[in-house]
Order: structure tokens, then C-alpha cells, then sequence
């Protein structure tokens, strides 16, 4: 019983005292109240949406969500940044470029924010394809290993810097 006693105090201890160790630097509950939806990329592309799979409403969009290939880095984007996969970033054609959003994997809860700096190939919308991240976003969010898992993806904000981990 003793022994029993000093277990849940020292798991006591850690709940209460633990600090984490990441944490990004923009607050998750903020959501905005600007449209950031990109109605003209919306309409150009509006036959090539899956409206069984993606669902579109103001600042919040339900789909898929998959990650860049490794071998994109370096390459330009639709900002005219470079692409790193170590940064925190996000092809969309459903938002404007620039826009902070917050993804949230379906199936564990997990979020990530990231900053859109490219689009997609149009075709991805066929596919359920809402967002493509970079592989340290997949990374945060735990993607299995077929490298696409169902998401939630809401505006936060515009920044044409990249959301970061502080690190602790």
C-alpha cells in the first residue's frame, strides 16, 4: 500500500510540476474573424473539389492533409521563399498565401500551426487534399505511415514569418 502511495505521488508530482518542452509562440485559441479564404483560387478550382471529402466553411476547412517530398528543399515557392522541410510551412489552395492556420489531426488531437508560402497542383483537391506540410509540421502532428491523415485547418492570422518552436 505504501509503495502504491509513493507511485501516485510521484505521478502526482510530474502532472503537476512538468513543463513542456515546446511550444509554439502564437496562441491556439485565437481564431480570426477576417475571411481568410482565397475566394478567387476557391472559384478557379471549384470543380476540382471533392465536396465529399473537403468541407469549407469560414476559416475552417475539413480534408486531407499530406507532406512534402524531401526533395523540394531549396526549391522556390509561391511567396518567392525557399522551401525547407525543417521549417514550419504549408501548400493550400484554399487560403491566401501568408495566412496562419492551425492544423489539427483528427485522430489524436494533435496541433501544429504552420504558414501558407505555396500552393498545390489543382488536382490534389480531387483527391481530398486540403493542405501539404512540411515534414517537420507532419512530424508534430504524427502522420502513419501512409503519409496522409484527416485534418482540421483554421485561420488564425497573417504573418510573413513562420510560426517557430520555442525552444526550452
Amino acid at each position: 500500500m505504501k509503495k502504491y502511495m509513493i507511485q501516485m505521488l510521484v505521478f502526482a508530482y510530474f502532472l503537476l510540476y512538468s513543463v513542456p518542452i515546446q511550444a509554439q509562440e502564437v496562441d491556439l485559441n485565437t481564431l480570426s474573424t477576417k475571411n481568410y479564404l482565397d475566394s478567387v483560387n476557391i472559384k478557379r478550382h471549384q470543380n476540382k473539389i471533392d465536396t465529399n471529402r473537403i468541407k469549407i466553411e469560414f476559416n475552417h476547412i475539413i480534408g486531407i492533409s499530406s507532406f512534402y517530398n524531401s526533395k523540394f528543399d531549396g526549391v522556390k515557392t509561391a511567396t518567392g521563399d525557399r522551401f525547407y522541410n525543417n521549417k514550419y510551412t504549408a501548400a493550400c489552395n484554399l487560403y491566401k498565401l501568408n495566412t496562419i492556420v492551425r492544423v489539427t489531426n483528427l485522430l489524436n488531437g494533435k496541433t501544429v500551426l504552420v504558414r501558407i508560402n505555396d500552393r498545390m497542383h489543382p488536382n490534389m483537391l480531387r483527391k481530398g487534399r486540403v493542405i501539404d506540410l512540411s515534414q517537420s509540421a507532419a512530424k508534430q502532428l504524427v502522420f502513419k505511415s501512409k503519409g496522409i491523415v484527416k485534418v482540421s485547418v483554421d485561420a488564425i492570422g497573417y504573418s510573413k514569418k513562420n510560426p517557430k518552436l520555442d525552444e526550452k
